[in-house]
């Protein structure tokens, strides 16, 4: 197949300019969906030469078309999912039918490769390219995501779809009770900005004592995470813990329902104060979140790639094409990897470091596949072992539950399917990017100390719907829930107002492993969380519950006719409502994964405990680096997202340093060889 990315999508470049004129004369949005235009489809990415620059036409009609095309397409979930998969069937095909084997567009060697275009990984890139001194080439699985990922309130919609690894967990022992067989759900991003594409948005860095911990320094990653930002919300001004020049746009919630303020005074009456939780420090208390968004329209990793290294002579993207391997010279030096796409195979070389970013799944798969990790288990699958290393291990993940919990008398404007098929709103957002279809779901959160710990230990997460919300339509499946469960406790509740607080485990103590299914690249890894194995982690998270009871019963949440749903959990029934037994038995049956997995490349300074060093290098394996949320030795007081971004931002500057150091050393050697060698003759 070649890879001839010069001619065959000027048409898309033109496409985007037309469907993103529909945001009108606005400057801010003109400004955004210009890069959007320009990149959202990839065109011309590798030769610079060739791209077109998007003509914006004067006519409106343009947006017209698109605004009811999209408002047929968002009638009803199942056409809004035929939408997005066709469109990547349409992608995928085109790289079949144009594409044969690589040519010179790719070329054989980069300074830097790195594997995985997702949140960190479109990140690392950007900053590895922005100096000009250096080529990247990214390597992604998925494809460039639809005009549709921009919208936040459709991220549940973008689960299940073409552009998820539409992970599974293995059946849980202890936990996942309400659950169809047993399994969590895992979605993971396929897409170019990875699970910033999917994810909700919400901006949360954790407490300073989280990152003490891992062995870097609390000054350290305030200031990469002041790098990562562009502070354009209420904190804009407080440069001491916000940043204002970074590429992740961060703002205030552009649209939020009566429920914020209600839960933000219910916490008060408690003595939570309202505070900045990204801070770092201030807690316990309470806040409206602030969200990875720019004018109301979501802002993913790819886009701070482009506005960070717009120059595309030195920042090559290469979509849909799964790396199968990293190569590694004599077991001691990675020099590049495998790749296979659109049904052929090819390799490229690095000549500085090939830096993993693939997420936590695919990065600890990846080295297995590559012969590094427990030995035992890659002869298991016939592969040859380079390094024993506990790659897989120490995997974690943010335990929630809650869904439908409380019951109100007040109407709240939240209805998936409804939602989606509004023309006002549809209207609202397509032309002005205001109103609901730019809520992000969740919109108060708080951090507390429910055991009295030096860090917080239960997460709040305020939603003012819950799943049976869209009557089963889209959140049923997302969860996972089984027909009993459905039937018997959550269809009840369909056309009643219920709202969710998520009580979220920050620390849990189980743990969990992730081990290959196979040497097959394409199957997917086998994924054993072990929620619940830890008995303190139940207890924990039923205080949390307990805190969401002291809530229901302040003033502020009376007012709007909150109370707690009684019906019991089906397999619950034997257990007096509200005693403690009765909520272990609701928390190992509604066991929800909080979208949070960490840890299996695990961070440390010993390579018997952990994968790489606290400069992010592979252990023992030069010119190898794992940079995202896989290297998380535990798991930050907060949704990982804004983590995730400053493991990137502080992981691409320990690339750069280790380039220098390694030439420097050069240079010296090559002094002293020239100072210490007697000419000839």
């Amino acid at each position: 197949m070649r890879l001839k990315e010069n001619n065959k999508q000027c048409w898309q470049a033109r496409s985007a300019s037309h469907l993103w004129h529909l945001f009108g004369n606005n400057k801010l949005i003109y400004e955004r969906n210009f890069i959007i235009s320009q990149f959202i489809y990839k065109p011309c990415w590798i030769n610079a030469a060739a791209s077109p620059q998007p003509d914006f036409p004067s006519s409106k009609m343009f947006a017209l078309k698109y605004y009811w095309i999209l408002y047929i397409y968002c009638t009803s979930a199942g056409i809004f999912s035929l939408f997005l998969f066709v469109h990547k069937q349409c992608e995928d095909a085109r790289d079949w039918v144009f594409y044969g084997d690589f040519d010179s567009s790719i070329q054989k060697e980069y300074d830097f490769i790195v594997v995985g275009g997702g949140s960190a990984g479109a990140l690392v890139a950007g900053r590895l390219a922005e100096d000009k001194k250096y080529t990247v080439l990214l390597i992604e699985a998925g494809g460039e995501p639809s005009p549709l990922h921009d919208i936040p309130l459709t991220s549940p919609m973008l689960q299940l779809s073409p552009y998820d690894w539409q992970y599974v967990t293995l059946p849980q022992a202890s936990a996942c009770l309400g659950t169809t067989n047993r399994e969590s759900r895992w979605p993971r991003g396929k897409v170019l900005g990875g699970t910033s594409r999917l994810n909700y948005m919400i901006y949360l860095r954790g407490h300073e004592t989280d990152y003490d911990d891992w062995g870097w320094t609390r000054d350290d990653v305030l200031h990469y995470f002041k790098k990562s930002e562009y502070q354009t919300g209420r904190f804009s001004g407080d440069s001491n813990h916000h940043g204002v020049k970074g590429g992740v746009y961060i703002s205030d919630l552009a649209y939020r329902t009566d429920l914020s303020d209600v839960v933000l005074s219910a916490a008060e009456e408690l003595n939570f104060p309202r505070v900045d939780l990204n801070d770092m420090k201030s807690t316990p208390g309470v806040m409206e979140p602030q969200v990875t968004a720019r004018d109301g329209g979501r802002w993913s990793t790819d886009y701070a790639m482009r506005l960070i290294s717009p120059d595309k002579k030195y920042l090559h993207v290469l979509t849909n094409s799964l790396v199968e391997k990293v190569l590694i010279r004599g077991g001691v030096e990675a020099y590049g990897v495998r790749f296979r796409r659109a049904g052929g195979t090819g390799e490229v070389r690095a000549k500085q470091a090939v830096i993993l970013s693939a997420g936590v799944v695919e990065s600890p798969k990846l080295l297995m596949l590559s012969g590094i990790g427990p030995t035992r288990h890659l002869v298991h699958h016939g592969i040859n072992p380079i390094l024993d290393l506990p790659v897989g291990n120490n995997l974690q993940d943010h335990v929630t539950t809650g869904l439908d919990l409380i019951l109100l008398n007040q109407t709240l404007p939240l209805s998936e399917k409804g939602v989606l098929a509004s023309p006002y709103l549809a209207y609202e957002y397509f032309l002005n990017y205001r109103g609901l279809l730019t809520h992000p779901g969740c919109e108060a959160i708080g951090l507390f100390h429910v055991e009295g710990d030096v860090k917080p230990d239960i997460q709040l997460m305020v939603l003012p719907a819950g799943l049976s919300t869209d009557a089963g339509v889209v959140m049923r499946a997302d969860m996972h829930i089984s027909d009993e469960v459905w039937s018997e406790y959550f269809a009840p509740l369909v056309g009643r107002q219920v709202m969710t607080m998520l009580p979220t485990l920050l620390h849990p103590k189980s743990k969990g492993c992730l081990r290959l299914r196979s040497a097959n690249p394409e199957d997917p890894p086998i994924i054993n969380p072990r929620y619940f194995a830890v008995q303190d982690d139940v207890k924990t998270l039923t205080l949390g519950i307990r805190l969401i009871e002291d809530f229901i019963n302040t003033k502020a949440m009376k007012s709007m006719g909150a109370e707690l749903n009684t019906t019991p959990m089906p397999g619950c029934q034997n257990h007096t409502f509200d005693s403690d037994a009765y909520w272990e038995c609701y928390l190992r049956h509604l066991t929800l994964t909080a979208y949070h997995p960490v840890g299996t490349c695990r961070m440390g300074t010993n390579p018997s405990e952990s994968v790489v060093d606290l400069d992010l290098r592979v252990h023992n394996v030069s010119k190898l680096f794992v940079i995202d949320a896989s290297i998380m030795p535990s798991m930050p007081s907060a949704n990982i997202n804004a983590a995730v971004l400053m493991i990137a931002e502080k992981g691409a500057d320990s690339v750069r340093r280790a380039v220098h150091s390694a030439k420097h050393s050069c240079s010296l050697r090559e002094v002293f060889l020239q100072t210490t060698t007697t000419p000839a003759g």
